[in-house]
């Protein structure tokens, strides 16, 4: 009887320990019910019925990266390239990424072939190598709908790298080279127009402050003229031949007193102007004596 109730207990502790499941937090178990899948267990402690469950599959639930794939492809306007691609993706389905696909990671690359293929056939090589945000959510958008029938979601897809042909690279190179001669002859040409343009008013400022100047000279002289016309109709005309008969006189005495001059000849204007100097400054001289 003993030996029956130990014999008992042993069933129902190994039946326990077989029915007892605890899951990690990275996986899920796909249990198996006599051949037929059952049920997907979550992280934690679970109970299966021992013999008739069974725990077939376990599935890594954590975000996982496919190598890099390198897909040669064709672009719009007949280049052949190699796009690198980077795929980071993670089971939300276990059930379906094990019975519905035998090898995820191969179908995966399969699928990303094509897809590539048929987006950079629509876009020429510039558009590639300048857009390559948008055709990293043009791939994954149209990877994701055939993804999902897997229990599969794609996180991130991104393109890595372009690679185009020697021949390409080469005709590509020489194209840069010709685009930078032409700015740099565009920035020339831009900067000899600003130069011209920086002359031609540095010139018309000159003329204008040059004209300005004759004006308020010829405003000046006008100015002058006008005073000393006033002066004459005020009876300034003896004081202005004063003045003219004076200058005669300094040059005929600086005349006289040359050493290479021995006899001096005066037009008798000459000394008639001087005798009328001689006169006004007598007036002059009396006028001064009375005033005192």
């Amino acid at each position: 009887m003993d030996i029956l109730a130990l014999a008992l207990l042993f069933v129902v502790i190994v039946a326990l320990s077989l029915g007892v499941r605890i899951v990690p937090q990275s996986q899920n178990f796909l249990i198996e019910r006599l051949g037929r899948f059952h049920r997907t267990l979550g992280a934690g402690l679970h109970i299966i019925i021992p013999v008739v469950d069974t725990v077939r599959h376990k599935v890594n639930i954590l975000e996982r990266q496919l190598p890099t794939s390198n897909v040669s492809t064709i672009t719009l306007d007949n280049v052949t390239i190699q796009i690198s691609l980077a795929i980071l993706y993670r089971v939300v389905d276990p059930a379906r990424a094990v019975y519905r696909i035998m090898d995820v990671d191969q179908a995966i690359q399969t699928t990303v072939t094509g897809v590539v293929r048929s987006v950079i056939g629509r876009t020429d090589l510039d558009g590639v190598q300048s857009n390559r945000r948008e055709i990293s959510e043009q791939l994954e958008a149209e990877l994701r709908t055939v993804t999902e029938e897997w229990g599969i979601v794609l996180s991130r897809v991104e393109l890595i790298d372009v690679e185009v042909d020697a021949e390409t690279r080469s005709a590509m190179q020489l194209q840069l080279n010709a685009e930078r001669t032409r700015r740099a002859l565009v920035r020339e040409a831009e900067g000899k127009k600003q130069a011209a343009e920086l002359a031609a008013d540095a010139e018309l400022y000159t003329a204008q402050r040059q004209a300005e100047a004759r004006r308020t000279l010829a405003e000046a002289d006008a100015y002058a003229v006008g005073v000393v016309a006033e002066a004459v109709n005020r009876g300034g005309l003896s004081a202005l031949e004063f003045e003219v008969k004076k200058i005669q006189a300094d040059a005929i005495r600086a005349l006289g007193s040359s050493e290479s001059s021995k006899l001096v000849i005066v037009p008798s204007d000459v000394l008639d102007g001087l005798k009328g100097a001689a006169d006004i400054a007598g007036n002059v001289a009396a006028a001064l004596s009375r005033k005192a």
